[in-house]
């Protein structure tokens, strides 16, 4: 049977074997960094841009008054399309003052998104026109005035 001797010296070099390589710790971010005997820490800045400043999907214009149309002939004449060419829509066309609001725009009343297709000649300013299928429903909506919003 063999008797191992074992030094000093080759437990020293053993032991220095096993700490001579480097070691990995894992930080809350996930990332690893170099640690161990005689490796300092050295933190890298972490560039990060300022938080975004949080769009509105909506704006509030304030208060309008909404009015109702359709296409009969005491609403609209002998005009079938709008002005902007489009064969207009319930629960999406909306007449506007397009100096204001040109073709295209989308403005929320209630929990309905209109897109601005028409123009009328008594809609100026804060007026709204909303297209209606029939005249009874145009009359039954009124004249009422409500908070609009835009919608980017």
């Amino acid at each position: 049977m063999y008797k191992w001797k074992i030094s000093f010296l080759t437990i020293t070099a053993v032991l220095g074997l096993l700490c001579s390589f480097p070691a990995f710790a894992q930080e809350n971010d996930n990332s690893f960094v170099n640690a161990g005997p005689g490796v300092q820490a050295v933190q890298e800045p972490v560039e990060s841009e300022p938080p975004a400043e949080p769009v509105p999907a909506e704006v509030s214009l304030g208060t309008f008054k909404i009015t109702g149309y359709c296409g009969c002939e005491r609403c609209s004449g002998e005009h079938k399309l709008t002005y902007s060419g489009t064969v207009p829509k319930a629960h999406h066309t909306i007449s506007a003052d397009l100096t204001r609001f040109p073709i295209g725009t989308q403005l929320r009343i209630g929990d309905t998104i209109y897109t601005v297709e028409d123009k009328g000649s008594s809609v100026k300013g804060n007026t709204l026109d909303i297209y209606y299928d029939s005249h009874d429903e145009a009359l039954a909506n009124g004249v009422y005035y409500a908070e609009v919003f835009l919608v980017q």
